[in-house]
């Protein structure tokens, strides 16, 4: 469709068309400066999006809420896998880990990366707060059992911290997620990855 076929109907304006994406127009704006959505500018130099543009790119946005969560969490195991496995490969402790010790230690990191991906969509709950200290106490006896200092522990935990902020801080760019919302979610996520960090040390302090 050309710009001189199209009707009214046919275009949007930036607010329209963030309103129906769900994010912020400049979100929107950024994407249509990389390409990934096309747009043409009246005289005055308003951009105005193609209606089947916007509609094709919203079936490409991953849904929020719970969805949202999901994501981020999938997301965040994929990136671990490829860049925390690498990471542990090159550590002399691996090698004394048992598979049943590797097994426990994934799944204490993954509900630790769905408690964090929970807090996208809202504030860290009572109960949330009491389940990231539960995780921090868990994730440290189990590092101080496979023989790690606080050193090797605390650098552990960082690396996968990483995997996450980062997965989080690509959301403008990979699901539109608004911007503001996402800086106010790595607050969030913060909160809680700090509160495990702090039990887990204590962890070792305490031996």
């Amino acid at each position: 469709m050309t710009v001189s076929d199209a009707t009214p109907e046919d275009w949007l304006t930036m607010s329209e068309a963030s309103k129906i994406l769900g994010v912020h127009p400049a979100t929107l704006r950024l994407w249509s400066d990389d390409g990934k959505i096309g747009l043409f500018r009246t005289p005055g130099g308003h951009r105005r999006f193609a209606r089947a543009e916007v509609e094709r790119l919203l079936r490409l946005l991953p849904v929020r809420g719970a969805g949202l969560s999901a994501y981020v969490a999938d997301a965040t195991v994929q990136r671990t896998r490829q860049e925390l496995g690498a990471a542990l490969g090159q550590q002399p402790w691996m090698l004394h880990l048992a598979p049943a010790q590797r097994d426990e230690l994934r799944s204490v990191g993954r509900q630790l990366t769905a408690l964090a991906s929970q807090l996208t969509n809202a504030e860290a709950t009572p109960a949330q707060h009491a389940v990231a200290q539960a995780v921090g106490q868990h994730y440290g006896t189990l590092l101080r059992q496979a023989g790690l200092d606080t050193p090797d522990a605390v650098m552990l935990f960082l690396l996968f911290r990483d995997g996450l902020i980062e997965t989080v801080f690509q959301l403008p760019a990979t699901t539109g997620f608004d911007r503001d919302a996402t800086l106010i979610a790595l607050r969030r996520i913060n909160g809680v990855l700090n509160e495990a960090l702090r039990v887990m040390m204590e962890q070792f302090h305490d031996a």
